[in-house]
């Protein structure tokens, strides 16, 4: 009978650190994708890893949005987001989301990793070749986006819960 407690008292925290670290997934990927896709970057560095922080976010901020057309950034705002699927490894987590604004839907996934214990958005940056801005703001690099290799294994999880994301501007 002790060995049962045991197993179901086992049992009880594993779903239950389980569902916190998915809470604690969702908050960082709808805090960083919801500051970004509305254009402020400023707002995504705390879900930010270290290396996103210190390069990525700079210099989206510092290269890509003082030539991207006004006109733009206003037709695709405000945008929403919708997380549709999570996975999530040992130290690190793939979520799946969609991405709405008054122009376009598109779906994506991005990559979480546990830096010092919290739960922060990664996305390294490989610094592109040349860049080209058309005349509607958009921009293409010739570079690819430095891969990182995560620890997911094994089937897909869904979600329990699908997070949407607020539009309200901070």
């Amino acid at each position: 009978m002790k060995r049962i407690a045991f197993y179901a008292a086992s049992l009880i925290l594993l779903f239950s650190a389980c569902s916190n670290d998915e809470k604690k997934i969702t908050d960082a990927a709808m805090g960083y994708l919801n500051a970004t896709a509305n254009y402020r970057i400023d707002d995504a560095f705390p879900f930010a890893s270290k290396e996103t922080r210190e390069n990525t976010l700079p210099f989206i901020k510092e290269k890509l949005l003082p030539i991207t057309d006004t006109a733009s950034i206003r037709a695709n705002t405000p945008a929403t987001i919708e997380i549709t699927e999570i996975r999530i490894g040992i130290d690190s987590a793939e979520v799946d989301y969609i991405k709405n604004t008054p122009l376009n839907t598109t779906e994506n996934t991005v990559l979480l990793i546990k830096e010092e214990g919290k739960w922060v958005v990664d996305i390294p940056l490989a610094l592109p070749e040349t860049i080209t801005v058309s005349p509607n703001g958009a921009y293409t690099d010739t570079s690819v986006v430095a891969n990182r290799k995560s620890d997911i294994i094994g089937a897909k999880r869904k979600s329990d819960t699908t997070a949407k994301s607020d539009t309200t501007a901070k």
